[in-house]
């Protein structure tokens, strides 16, 4: 009850300090579910959960804005059968990791974003992932889940991640749509691998809000008021070559983990969704899709839904 207090206490004291300054702080929620998108698909990555708060760096000039965010979340895989206790009918190892992020933002004016993150988290039973999905499970009566004793074991997880966003196709390019390179690295005891893709927005009835100003990046905090009216279709194809993933290998040094899989190390990623934006509120549905991250025939490419809200003040 204290934690809960404490917490409540310290986003309302963020909210008064930096809401003195209009559009300068912001407060937010990203759920992932695999029921987001289908009632009978669940399995893999089957919950995430991410509650954030970012302001707008007082270094920040008409060249260069930069944002500071905060996050703690917790991710939760299963395998595809989670109704039974059998070690071979296990595809993929349980696990969740809990963590928190602390993360800087920069956008620049000819269009160019660089996202610099760090992460300090615990993977396997110290995350609570088995806890919180049984309560979630008896909640809205999804049954039993079996296996959780096979999940992954206890590992620190240091993560450092990197994305850089450039503008393409300046000939294509108008008020309705627009095209960005996005790569991205991940570095870390619990993640390691690279992601290539692109990016392509599609205004909705509106002219599009510069990259650099709209909320695809989190980037609508900006000092005045500004253009607070934003509707877009997006589309990310990506390319991920993957080095790591302790959610499925296991602990780096220490072998502690009942069943463990070899990954695949190249997968094919796609997300698709509609970002909204109104005055102080923003919104956004997204379908992702990711091929087979696992060498085992009973394996499959798996899909979920991602839902995001924020307010800014």
């Amino acid at each position: 009850m204290l934690k809960k207090v404490i917490f409540i206490t310290s986003i309302f004291w963020f909210s008064s300090v930096f809401s003195q300054n209009k559009n300068s702080f912001e407060i937010g929620l990203v759920l992932d579910n695999d029921s987001f998108t289908s009632t009978i698909n669940d399995k893999y990555y089957t919950n995430g959960m991410e509650v954030f708060c970012r302001f707008l760096s007082k270094k920040s000039t008409e060249d260069v804005k930069k944002i500071i965010s905060f996050k703690v979340g917790q991710y939760i895989y299963n395998p595809k059968w989670v109704k039974s206790d059998f070690i071979e009918d296990q595809n993929r190892p349980y696990a969740g990791y809990l963590f928190a992020e602390v993360g800087s933002n920069r956008f620049y004016k000819n269009g160019n974003v660089w996202i610099t993150n760090f992460q300090l988290g615990v993977l396997g039973p110290l995350s609570q992932a088995q806890d919180f999905q049984k309560i979630m499970h008896a909640t809205f009566e999804f049954g039993k889940i079996y296996g959780w004793q096979y999940q992954i074991g206890n590992a620190l997880g240091l993560q450092y991640n990197k994305v850089f966003s450039k503008k393409i196709f300046p000939k294509c390019t108008t008020d309705k749509i627009d095209f960005h390179f996005q790569s991205k690295l991940d570095l870390g005891t619990i993640s390691s691998g690279i992601t290539v893709g692109s990016l392509v927005r599609i205004g909705l009835g509106k002219s599009l809000i510069i990259i650099q100003n709209s909320n695809f990046y989190a980037a609508t905090l900006q000092k005045g008021n500004g253009n607070h009216k934003e509707l877009y279709l997006f589309l990310l194809p990506k390319i991920n070559c993957q080095v790591y993933d302790a959610t499925i290998q296991g602990s780096l040094f220490e072998n502690n983990s009942p069943l463990v899989f070899n990954i695949r190390p190249l997968r094919f990623k796609a997300e698709v969704g509609v970002k909204f934006r109104c005055n102080n509120w923003n919104a956004s549905y997204s379908f992702l899709y990711t091929t087979n991250e696992i060498k085992n025939s009973a394996t499959t490419g798996f899909y979920y839904g991602s839902i995001a809200t924020s307010y800014v003040f």
